[in-house]
C-alpha cells in the first residue's frame, strides 16, 4: 500500500535559481552597456519592459523552486503539468514582451536566420505542440524524471519552446523578426487551443494512472494516481485553453476598437486634411 503524506521536504535548486540570477544579471548588462551603444535605446521604454521581463523571471522561479518543482517532479503529475503552464503561458510572454527591440535583435544576431525561421507563425506553432505533445509523453516523462540532464533540458525546452510561440504576437522588433495582425493573431491563438485538446482529453477521462513513476510515489494530500491524472488533463485543457481564449476576447475588442474609430477625412486637392 502507497504511504499517504502532506508535504513534501524542502529541496533548494541552486542550479534553477542560478539560471534566472543569470538572466537578470545579463538583462542588466545589456541595458547599461549594449544598449547606449544603438540608435534606437529608448531609456523611457526599457523601465517598462524591465518590469514585464522581471516579472517573467518571478514566475519562472516559481515554477522551477520549491514546492512545485519538488512535488510536481516526484509526486503529483497534475502539477508537473502547472508548471509546464507557468513556464510556457505566464513567463515565456512576459519575457517576449519584457525583451526590447533593440536587445532581441542584437543578442540573437549570431543565430538570425534560425530565429527567423523559428518565428515564423507555422514553424512556431507546430514546434510549440510538438514539445508539449511529446514532452508529456508516458515514457519520456519517466525519463525527465529519473535523469538530471534531460530534467534541466526538459524545462530549457519548455521555455524555448514558449518563447518561440509568443514571438509572432508579442515580439518588440516587428520590422526584423515579423508580427501577425490582430485578426491572424486571434487565429494563431484559437489554432493553439485546440491542439492541446486530444491529449488532455485523453488524460481527462483516463481510467488508470498513465505513469508508473507518479503512481508508485507516496500519494500526496490523499490523491490517487486516477485523480492525478485526470486533474492533469483538466487542467492542460482548461487552464491553457481559458487563458489563450481570454487573450483572444482582449485582442478582438482592442482590434474592433480601432476598427470603430471614423478615418480621417480626405480634403479637397489643394487642402489640408482634416483631423
Amino acid at each position: 500500500m502507497t504511504d499517504t503524506i502532506d508535504m513534501v521536504p524542502f529541496e533548494l535548486r541552486a542550479e534553477a535559481w542560478l539560471l534566472v540570477l543569470g538572466l537578470a544579471i545579463g538583462y542588466q548588462w545589456a541595458v547599461r552597456n549594449l544598449g547606449p551603444r544603438l540608435t534606437d535605446f529608448e531609456p523611457e521604454e526599457v523601465a517598462g519592459r524591465r518590469r514585464l521581463f522581471m516579472a517573467g523571471l518571478v514566475v519562472l522561479a516559481i515554477s522551477v523552486s520549491w514546492p512545485i518543482d519538488t512535488i510536481g517532479d516526484g509526486y503529483l503529475f497534475s502539477i508537473h503539468m502547472t508548471q509546464y503552464l507557468l513556464m510556457s503561458f505566464v513567463s515565456a510572454p512576459l519575457l517576449v514582451a519584457g525583451t526590447p527591440g533593440w536587445m532581441l535583435t542584437t543578442l540573437t544576431q549570431p543565430i538570425d536566420p534560425l530565429v527567423r525561421r523559428l518565428a515564423r507563425p507555422v514553424v512556431a506553432i507546430a514546434l510549440f505542440n510538438a514539445v508539449l505533445v511529446l514532452s508529456h509523453w508516458p515514457a519520456l516523462v519517466g525519463v525527465y524524471l529519473r535523469v538530471d540532464v534531460v530534467h534541466f533540458g526538459m524545462h530549457a525546452l519548455w521555455m524555448i519552446a514558449g518563447y518561440v510561440f509568443w514571438l509572432p504576437i508579442l515580439n518588440r522588433a516587428p520590422e526584423h523578426y515579423g508580427k501577425l495582425s490582430p485578426p491572424l493573431q486571434m487565429v494563431y491563438l484559437f489554432l493553439s487551443s485546440v491542439i492541446p485538446t486530444v491529449p488532455a482529453s485523453f488524460l481527462t477521462w483516463a481510467e488508470t494512472g498513465l505513469f508508473d513513476e507518479y503512481a508508485a510515489a507516496p500519494r500526496l494530500w490523499g490523491v490517487t494516481a486516477v485523480q492525478d491524472t485526470q486533474a492533469a488533463g483538466a487542467i492542460m485543457k482548461l487552464g491553457g485553453g481559458l487563458f489563450l481564449w481570454g487573450l483572444i476576447v482582449v485582442i478582438f475588442f482592442r482590434w474592433a476598437a480601432t476598427q470603430s474609430q471614423p478615418a480621417p477625412r480626405r480634403a479637397p486637392s489643394g487642402e489640408p486634411a482634416s483631423t
